[in-house]
């Protein structure tokens, strides 16, 4: 039997996570829910992502602007909910009440005790839970991680991670980014995809020792964290001050002690290895974006199915409270322990 797939908000991501279900076989969209109908009548893209659904016929799937008629009338298996930051903690516990499965954008909520609210709420449940940290699903940051823990090139020395972007003003909803009460600003919307990295590679870090710029009304601009990990050198930078012609980048470069291994998108072959021994190569690597992949995991976790466990509920809330150290860090200029 199909499961019943319901998405709430349909803007950039919310098109996207539409294009992923709709690859899935038994993953049946029986509604799609926006407070602004006119969201469906409109093509909404972001970072220049050719995953994203473009179409304007959606099928059997009906539309919705109130999330609660949706679920009462639908009562969908999942629950996918792409909406700003700001809403997730009230609709995720909705959806839950509901009796729904969730996955919810990243991040989790603005703040740990919003991200205890939702983890209390989805374990009384009894449903599965995930907050779609992509990173954790996409096929580079996999390699790296199986290579990690695999040690086929001995231990790691140092890792650097770098996510800089243009100023997020996308569509005529763009400018909620910019407000940090709810977003969370560039640490927690942007920089978070390589905190949770960081955790998932190489645990929580014991302190974050943080540095950042500012903008002229107090907005942070640019983040750059030293990760003690109890081992290797761990550093990543966010931005969002990148001029429009820039674009976006994510990289990474960790050197392990027989290796280097480099991510950078913008090189004809983005992710490559160069040994210390033996020629440099390109792996091979899955062609599905971690959108889609994530996607496939919750849905097998879902339907019952065995899966590796790659992300839970709890490590993401981990990921919202060590960028509230590096913000804390950054303003004190000092080192914060966790």
């Amino acid at each position: 039997m199909a499961k019943k797939i319901a998405i709430v908000g349909f803007g950039f991501m919310g098109r996207t996570h539409y294009a992923g279900w709709k690859e899935i076989k038994g993953a049946k969209i029986v509604a799609l829910c926006d407070k602004d109908l006119s969201q469906f009548k409109t093509v909404v893209t972001g970072d220049g992502d050719k995953k994203v659904d473009t179409s304007l016929d959606y099928g059997d799937a009906k539309l919705y602007d109130d999330m609660g008629k949706m679920l009462e009338a639908e009562k969908p298996d999942i629950v996918d909910i792409t909406l700003p930051t700001w809403l997730h903690l009230p609709l995720v516990e909705q959806a839950f009440q509901s009796g729904a499965n969730v996955i919810c954008e990243k991040p989790m909520s603005l703040d740990v005790a919003s991200c205890q609210k939702m983890i209390r709420a989805w374990k009384a449940s009894g449903k599965h839970f995930m907050i779609a940290q992509c990173l954790r699903f996409w096929p580079e940051y996999v390699y790296l991680k199986n290579l990690i823990d695999s040690g086929k090139y001995g231990k790691v020395v140092a890792a650097s991670f770098r996510r800089f972007n243009i100023s997020p003003g996308w569509g005529k909803n763009g400018s909620w980014f910019l407000n940090e009460e709810k977003s969370g600003g560039v640490a927690l919307d942007l920089h978070i995809h390589d905190t949770d990295m960081v955790q998932f590679l190489f645990g929580t870090p014991k302190a974050v020792t943080s540095r950042a710029t500012y903008t002229d009304d107090g907005a942070m601009r640019y983040i750059s964290t030293i990760y003690d990990v109890g081992g290797p050198t761990v550093i990543a930078e966010g931005s969002w001050g990148q001029p429009p012609s820039f674009g976006f980048e994510a990289t990474f470069m960790v050197s392990f002690e027989k290796a280097t291994v480099v991510l950078d998108a913008k090189r004809s072959a983005p992710l490559m290895v160069y040994p210390m021994k033996g020629e440099p190569f390109q792996p091979k690597l899955s062609a599905k974006s971690g959108y889609q992949l994530e996607l496939e995991w919750f849905f097998k976790l879902v339907s019952g199915k065995k899966v590796p466990v790659v992300t839970t509920p709890e490590a993401c809330a981990d990921s919202v409270r060590i960028v509230a150290a590096e913000k804390k860090s950054a303003k004190t200029q000092k080192t914060v322990k966790l």
